[in-house]
């Protein structure tokens, strides 16, 4: 497996983000078994749901998730994140953006949860 780019807290915070509060409840609660794994508190994971962040950093890097346009990844860049955290951000928002489609998604995450 290739290594990341992104720090573990600020990838979680990017699939909080982009998944909100639409994903299942037990993805939810895999979501936040994995934030209180890494040490994030529940107003770190309840902000990152919004797209926020209350560290500098990671709002970028949210923002670029969520608004993945030249702009934003411009604007990434001039803040510090590098070209291959952009375009690591960039993969995952277009995987959330597949997978947000795909009716299949439930089901894969029903099947995840069972015992």
């Amino acid at each position: 497996m290739a290594s990341s780019s992104i720090d573990p807290q600020v990838r979680l915070s990017i699939e909080l983000a982009l998944t909100g509060t639409n994903a299942s409840k037990s993805w939810l609660a895999k979501q936040e078994e994995a934030g209180r794994a890494l040490g994030m508190t529940g107003a770190e994971m309840d902000i990152a749901r919004r797209g926020k962040s209350f560290d500098f950093n990671t709002s970028v890097a949210l923002s670029l998730a969520l608004n993945p346009s030249r702009e934003t990844h411009q604007r990434a860049l001039r803040a510090g994140l590098s070209e291959e955290a952009c375009a690591e951000i960039g993969r995952i928002s277009r995987l959330a953006v597949r997978q947000s489609h795909d009716p299949l998604l439930e089901a894969l995450e029903a099947w995840v949860a069972s015992p």
